[in-house]
């Protein structure tokens, strides 16, 4: 795949694969066609195949920059966390992100690792290295909760983690197919009331539990 040379280069290759971003959300993957990704990037078929030898290197750009743009700061919140409001406003910042792009495609990850898994193996085990940073960021997160006496010492964070990520994608699906975000704050809500079933002092109020 050839990096451009030029600043006008450069913002051309942006241009196309953040057209392919927002088509892939809009149709899918394979319903999308590279001339309507040309078309709507208004470039040509010359420029395209100057910085991508076919669509499926298109593809990979995409998927590279969907994890790089909606992970790469979720995962150092996460392993950042100190409280339990913190984690319930990384969850309601998920939903209000989901609400923004007016609930197409999913979530932007997961959408991509669904449709691409049966389709090629560097993208599925690139996609699943993915979901499994974040599954580990979360774990992170939760283990910082442990030492900061919100998480009783004997819950398992990787467990926890694996269930709330596995809510979360769940989440992302019914809120876009219902067109909902009410469907996807439900679900995370009763998540994190698992979580905190887990707390050291169950009692507790700090953490709300309004995402």
């Amino acid at each position: 795949m050839a990096e451009p040379k030029t600043h006008r280069g450069r913002e051309t290759r942006e241009r196309i694969v953040l057209t392919a971003v927002r088509l892939f959300q809009e149709s899918g993957v394979s319903a999308t066609s590279v001339d309507e990704i040309l078309r709507a990037a208004g470039a040509g078929k010359g420029q395209l195949y100057r910085y991508f030898e076919s669509k499926e290197m298109l593809v990979a750009a995409v998927v590279a920059h969907q994890v790089e743009d909606y992970l790469g700061g979720q995962l150092e919140t996460l392993e950042r966390l100190e409280t339990w409001e913190e984690l319930e406003g990384y969850l309601g910042g998920l939903v209000a992100g989901h609400e923004e792009r007016a609930f197409l495609g999913g979530c932007p990850v997961g959408s991509l690792a669904l449709e691409l898994a049966g389709e090629d193996e560097d993208l599925r085990r690139q996609l699943a290295e993915a979901l499994a940073a974040w599954r580990v960021s979360l774990a992170v997160g939760l283990r910082r909760l442990i030492d900061r006496g919100l998480l009783r010492g004997d819950a398992v964070p990787e467990r926890l983690a694996t269930s709330l990520l596995a809510t979360v994608q769940g989440a992302y699906l019914l809120s876009t197919v219902h067109r909902d975000g009410d469907v996807m704050a439900e679900a995370l809500r009763e998540a994190l009331a698992h979580l905190r079933s887990h707390a050291e002092t169950p009692g507790d109020p700090s953490g709300g539990g309004t995402v």
